[in-house]
């Protein structure tokens, strides 16, 4: 028998959303990371509103279920926060000592936060020397409300939380940063999640966050024209959109198929917001001397499930489009039966389980 006085620290990293709660746990063994544990569980309805928890005791209990449903036992969690008043940007500032910078960047970041500062958690991250004594600093921010719900809702599971990431920088961590095969760090790639209430999109310039921003149109939005329109429930139009093939819409000539006319205008719009995100990344590459034009999307989350969606995306945006299978990723080690969706709504859970307080990747 072998005893030991101090247990191991297990984390398990928690994505909650407004309609499912995803969990992973990861643990090294030798140089792979191996997916010991992962499942969804439905959010108790009404109690995530704008990415803010509202009943911490019902989320909590539906954490503490799912973890037990799941097989997961975890002492600390890592969470993530999204949406509009998530702030990511690379800013360029003056150079300076880190002490310095710490307490000038609150000044700074009131330029780009919408919510009040004193009302939000900051943190930043130097990039890099820029050009003529100045330097490319990372800042995120987010509202405290949006934070400390979600570590409310995690510590009424019985949960230590250690960190409180963006759900973008998971992605990246999982999709990107983590793929040994992976071979665009020489190049500008967008990840676009599509997510049941928004969908995400980030572009990442040479391995480094140039721009996020969230766009309030996602899965629901689709299940909802066809509920209106069709009079269907819920139930019956969310079955009746997974049934749908996006891929008719490559082709110009009129096609009979009401259900996709209905949802084409809203998936469109979505499209049209997209690119205005990667023409925006575009227009401020112009006075550099190595200017950048994303060349692939990486497209995640629960819509990239809807069949055609690659190919709809691609044939719009006119750019490479791939789902990226985080179970194919030869750093990862899963001996069990994978769900056929699993990778597409477990990045962002697979990428916090996976952060460490030093911020150094358990695989490193």
């Amino acid at each position: 028998m072998s005893l030991s006085l101090f247990a191991k620290e297990r984390f398990v990293g928690i994505d909650i959303g407004h309609s499912a709660i995803k969990f992973a746990q990861v643990e090294v063994t030798g140089s792979k990371l191996r997916i010991v544990g992962f499942g969804i569980c439905p959010t108790p309805p009404g109690c995530v509103g704008d990415g803010v928890v509202t009943d911490v005791g019902a989320v909590g209990s539906a954490i503490r279920h799912g973890m037990r449903e799941c097989g997961i036992h975890a002492t600390t969690a890592n969470l993530a926060v999204s949406g509009a008043p998530v702030v990511v940007r690379t800013v360029k500032m003056p150079s300076m000592p880190a002490a310095t910078l710490k307490k000038s960047i609150r000044f700074e970041a009131g330029r780009y936060v919408p919510s009040s500062v004193e009302d939000s958690y900051i943190e930043c991250e130097v990039l890099g020397e820029a050009e003529e004594g100045q330097m490319d600093v990372l800042v995120v921010a987010s509202p405290r409300d949006l934070v400390e719900s979600r570590v409310a809702a995690a510590e009424a599971a019985g949960l230590d939380v250690e960190i409180v990431d963006t759900e973008s920088f998971a992605l990246f961590r999982t999709l990107v940063e983590l793929d040994s095969a992976f071979n665009g760090w020489d190049k500008a790639i967008a990840i676009v999640d599509l997510g049941d209430d928004q969908t995400k999109v980030s572009v990442v310039d040479h391995g480094r966050f140039a721009l996020t921003r969230c766009i309030p149109i996602g899965g629901r939005s689709l299940t909802q024209a066809l509920t209106n329109y069709f009079k269907l429930s819920e139930v019956e139009a969310e079955q009746g959109k997974h049934a749908l093939d996006l891929r008719p819409l490559c082709f110009e000539e009129p096609m009979e198929n009401p259900p996709l006319r209905v949802i084409q205008p809203m998936v469109d719009e979505l499209l049209r917001e997209v690119r205005r995100s990667l023409n925006y990344f575009q227009s401020q590459q112009s006075d550099k001397k190595q200017a950048s034009a994303v060349s692939l999307i990486y497209l995640c989350g629960g819509g990239s499930q809807m069949a055609g969606a690659k190919e709809y995306f691609a044939h719009k945006l006119g750019v490479a489009v791939e789902i990226p299978n985080l179970f194919e990723n030869p750093t990862f080690q899963y001996g069990g039966t994978t769900p056929q969706d699993a990778w597409t709504s477990l990045a962002i859970a697979v990428g916090l389980a996976v952060r460490r307080p030093s911020g150094v990747l358990v695989a490193a």
